[in-house]
């Protein structure tokens, strides 16, 4: 097994961080801020809209329940 490998040439594992690789890091990071600001608006809007449709569904159920006891059906 050491024959197979004996080719392989081990030096210091190193990395160069350049600017390019700085900035790239930068734009992503940016990117995944703004998407998670994007998502955290998003559910808030959805939570807000659904509370109003609810208030707009118990509005509306209420206002039938006073007609139909005004009104009440002759069987």
């Amino acid at each position: 097994m050491e024959r197979l490998f004996s080719y392989v040439k081990y030096s210091e594992a190193s990395f160069q961080m350049t600017s390019q690789y700085t900035a790239l890091l930068l734009i992503t990071s940016g990117i995944w801020i703004l998407l998670w600001f994007g998502y955290r608006n998003n559910k808030l809007n959805d939570e807000k809209k659904m509370k109003e449709k609810q208030e707009r569904i118990k509005a509306k159920t209420e206002r039938r329940k006073k007609l139909d006891s005004l009104y009440p059906n002759k069987k």
